[in-house]
């Protein structure tokens, strides 16, 4: 037997050795056929007034459970989801916002 009939005979390899060197540019992807666990819900907080005194406001900002929702799901910055959270904290100690829903 020649080598060219040896290496064609083989199957090609689909281990993780060989994932890289597939065609579409590498790594294999997991995450491509599962679908989202939430949805984002990406809200424009560039006009809105977050102050505790405003609770229709930072409900946008709270799950159904009564936790607050984290920047993923919200689509703010770092530094307005630390006002959201300073505020809608502010609210659940004078009573304008519930800790828990049921």
């Amino acid at each position: 037997m020649s080598e060219e009939t040896k290496t064609e005979s083989r199957p090609e390899r689909s281990g993780p050795e060989n994932r890289d060197n597939r065609e579409g540019g590498g790594g294999y992807d997991r995450k491509k056929n599962q679908r989202p666990r939430y949805r984002k819900k990406v809200l424009d907080t560039r006009n809105l007034k977050i102050d505790y005194k405003h609770p229709e406001v930072l409900e946008r900002f709270i799950s159904k459970t009564g936790k607050i929702l984290p920047r993923r799901m919200t689509g703010a910055t770092a530094r307005v989801q630390r006002q959201i959270a300073r505020e809608i904290k502010r609210a659940r100690q004078i009573s304008l916002l519930p800790y828990t829903r049921r």
